[in-house]
């Protein structure tokens, strides 16, 4: 029977669980909505959450909406009232680092444990196994667990205790986000005094103000700089993530203007 149920079959997590069955993984797999289907004899679409976890020790979230985790979690269909006793979740989903903290006790009261398993990508594919984890939880948790996650990230990072995975991801997606509002501030410049942007693009990306973000977003941020906005699901997703980068920080005290500053992103988005 499979030990490993995945929850949330949107982009990421359709790609993790290709990379997870094409390699002869057995997995379990819920999403109410996803229109997802694989070929492959060891994928298992179940219609309940509770039908997934029944089985499964290994439990990986990635629920596209936060406000979904914990209805997932402890609701009376959900992962801890089904799955059994001493199993692990993954949380795949973006969450301040208190939040984690947070669902880490009420897990570990109920007799599981929670690792935060923060997300990013890379330079290849995620359905390929190109995937950064950045790891929040015990040494011991992370070491028991890391077999599972080397089967679909060939970047797994321990970053320290619960809440730490989500603290790197939210550092990495305001300095995504820094650079990917300069970069369209740079090129909508550029295409104002008459460089054609497509020879702009090509040198920067190549040159000492290149970004992860100027080489990747190129169809997408043509569209914003000429102003046609992004997709919706983009601007959502961006202005969530900078919330709680902004939650993350203000914990510590001000705000970093550079932060408050990426705000702007959303305008032009």
């Amino acid at each position: 029977m499979a030990d490993l149920a995945l929850y949330g079959l949107g982009e990421m997590g359709a790609d993790i669980a290709y990379c997870l069955v094409t390699g002869g993984t057995e997995l379990r797999a819920y999403d109410p909505v996803a229109d997802v289907t694989m070929t492959a004899g060891t994928f298992h679409r179940c219609g309940t959450a509770a039908e997934a976890a029944r089985t499964a020790t290994v439990h990986l979230v990635v629920v596209k909406h936060p406000d979904d985790v914990r209805t997932l979690l402890f609701g009376p269909g959900g992962i801890c009232a089904a799955a059994p006793p001493g199993s692990c979740v993954v949380l795949h989903t973006t969450l301040t680092p208190q939040t984690v903290r947070e669902l880490a006790d009420e897990l570990c009261r109920r007799g599981h444990t929670l690792l935060d398993a923060a997300l990013s990508r890379r330079n290849g594919l995620v359905r390929e196994g190109s995937l950064s984890l950045f790891v929040g939880g015990t040494a011991e948790d992370v070491t028991a667990v890391r077999p599972v996650l080397e089967r679909y990230a060939d970047n797994v990072v321990h970053a320290g205790p619960a809440g730490a995975g989500m603290t790197v991801k939210l550092c990495n997606n305001w300095l995504l986000y820094s650079n990917r509002h300069a970069a369209l501030q740079a090129l909508g410049t550029g295409r104002a005094l008459g460089v054609d942007p497509e020879i702009l693009r090509a040198a920067l990306a190549v040159s000492t103000g290149s970004s992860w973000a100027l080489t990747h977003y190129s169809d997408l941020d043509e569209a914003i700089v000429t102003g046609h906005g992004a997709p919706a699901v983009v601007r959502d997703r961006t202005a969530s993530e900078l919330r709680m980068a902004r939650d993350m920080t203000a914990v510590g005290g001000e705000v970093p203007s550079s932060l408050l500053e990426t705000f702007g992103l959303l305008d032009v988005m």
